[in-house]
């Protein structure tokens, strides 16, 4: 008798706490906004620069990449990653700063697989201003459509509408938008200061400092 009297007691509070957790949280912006950089107004966690700088390229060997065989006698006629990729320009967390090596000329992508055609290269540049103190995120087209075609990320992955685009870093931390993509075979996310690039009048000063640019008005 007093085991189902405790038992029926305490069910109420077991059932409140999962009921709170599957409840649909509210929409934010983006996580990021809860951080303030050194030097901030606004209330929340301090950022600080603890970057890590790599001074070489962070490969996987193919026999323990998961992907190749190693049993198979083919995979020796493979290029190691270390090899193929030794010389490329870095970004500071040990990959393959790509944009770099296509304007250094080390990479030439094709347009088709014959490479006869030409690449549909579009220079226009958007400016994403939804980024609370965050610097401002300017997309370039340019760095994209060099070695991409259109129809990569239209209409599939961004609709071409003004604000028919719900994008936020929880969306893009989960592999939608921009992350499908980046973190995998584009750089990584954690280079904060490789999108959000254009500090403006509401951005910190240390972000400014950091990254060596005035911000816009």
């Amino acid at each position: 008798m007093f085991r189902r009297l405790t038992i029926a007691l305490l069910a109420p509070l077991v059932v409140v706490p999962l009921l709170v957790s599957c409840s649909p949280s509210s929409v934010s912006s983006t996580r990021s906004a809860d951080y303030v950089v050194e030097g901030g107004v606004s209330e929340g966690k301090r950022w600080r620069d603890n970057r890590y700088f790599a001074t070489e390229v962070k490969t996987e060997a193919l026999a323990t990449d998961g992907i190749h065989d190693p049993e198979n006698e083919s995979i020796s006629a493979l290029q190691e990653p270390a090899e193929a990729l030794g010389s490329f320009p870095l970004d500071r967390r040990g990959g393959v700063n790509w944009v770099k090596a296509l304007k250094l000329g080390i990479i030439e992508p094709r347009a088709d697989i014959k490479g006869e055609g030409k690449m549909q290269v579009l220079d226009m540049d958007i400016m994403f201003q939804d980024t609370g103190q965050m610097p401002w995120v300017k997309f370039p087209h340019i760095a994209h459509t060099q070695w991409l075609a259109c129809s990569n990320c239209h209409p599939a992955i961004f609709i071409e509408k003004k604000g028919a685009n719900n994008l936020s870093m929880d969306s893009i931390l989960a592999g939608e938008f921009c992350g499908r993509c980046h973190d995998k075979v584009a750089f990584a996310l954690w280079t904060c200061e490789r999108c959000h690039n254009t500090p403006h009048a509401g951005t910190p000063a240390r972000w400014n400092e950091l990254m060596g640019v005035r911000p816009t008005p």
